[in-house]
């Protein structure tokens, strides 16, 4: 009976079933549902925060996925620009040759522009010396021109007497004969040889031992002053005297006046000069 009321007690009457429990059940076993419900909601929690994680490992999956694709691509680009540099070295590298083998044209070119300007400095030096050489000539021929030409008037010039040029036979013999006393102590000078005079001419008892420039220059006056020394040295009256188309300088014409060296240069006449054009021819 006691067991039937009991039971009944513990169906009907919650204080009774609540006063067994706590009577039969430790403590432990009293808080164990608050325990379980507490560790529900930890693994609720865990749960949640498991589920938290893995969206966060699927973000960071994710990212990393993306952070290799991009390294990817940065590597490809990185390759590019590797390959692209190696590209430019090797055209600079040839462009290096290629300026090299310019350089080396150039140093040649230059080097060849070098000969050809001393090639054409020699060339002008040649032409120089060829255009000195031509007027020199030209010169030369007017002076014999010049000379000649006085020569073949000298009877006019002279206003009459007798002579001529030295290279003249006839004129040679007479003067070889007017030094016949003297002739071995003629001086070897070309300068005082009467027998390199231009022209030598005779009038009366004088002769003139002449020379002939279209330039008369201060040479010129002392040739015709030594050659005239010679001549008085076998007692000759001679008369030194000059023939051109003009004086070089004032200092030639200055030498004729103090070596006593008459003078025909242009229409200038000295009066030496023209005291032999006045000389009586000989008879």
């Amino acid at each position: 009976m006691v067991r039937k009321e009991f039971l009944e007690l513990l169906r009907t009457d919650s204080a009774f079933r609540e006063e067994v429990r706590r009577q039969i059940l430790t403590d432990d076993l009293l808080t164990l549902p608050q325990k379980f419900d507490s560790l529900t909601e930890l693994v609720a929690e865990s749960l949640t925060i498991l589920k938290e994680l893995v969206g966060i490992v699927r973000t960071l999956a994710e990212a990393q996925q993306r952070t290799e694709a991009i390294l990817q691509r940065h590597e490809e680009q990185i390759g590019e620009i590797i390959a692209t540099q190696q590209r430019i070295f090797e055209i600079l590298q040839r462009h290096e040759e290629q300026i090299g083998q310019l350089i080396e044209a150039q140093r040649q070119m230059e080097e060849q522009i070098r000969e050809l300007v001393k090639a054409q400095q020699r060339t002008e030096e040649q032409l120089q010396k060829l255009v000195q050489w031509q007027q020199g000539e030209i010169g030369r021929q007017r002076g014999r021109d010049y000379e000649r030409e006085i020569i073949r008037r000298a009877p006019i010039l002279f206003q009459g007497g007798e002579g001529g040029s030295t290279e003249e036979f006839m004129v040679r013999q007479r003067l070889a004969e007017q030094l016949a006393s003297i002739l071995s102590e003629v001086p070897d000078d070309k300068d005082a040889d009467p027998f390199l005079a231009d022209l030598l001419w005779w009038k009366g008892d004088c002769v003139a031992v002449v020379e002939v420039s279209l330039q008369v220059n201060g040479y010129d006056v002392h040739r015709a002053a030594q050659r005239a020394a010679t001549l008085r040295r076998a007692g000759l009256h001679v008369l030194p005297i000059v023939i051109g188309e003009s004086w070089t300088g004032s200092d030639a014409q200055d030498a004729a006046i103090s070596k006593k060296v008459e003078w025909k240069v242009g229409s200038d006449l000295s009066e030496g000069f023209i005291d032999f054009r006045r000389r009586a021819p000989r008879g």
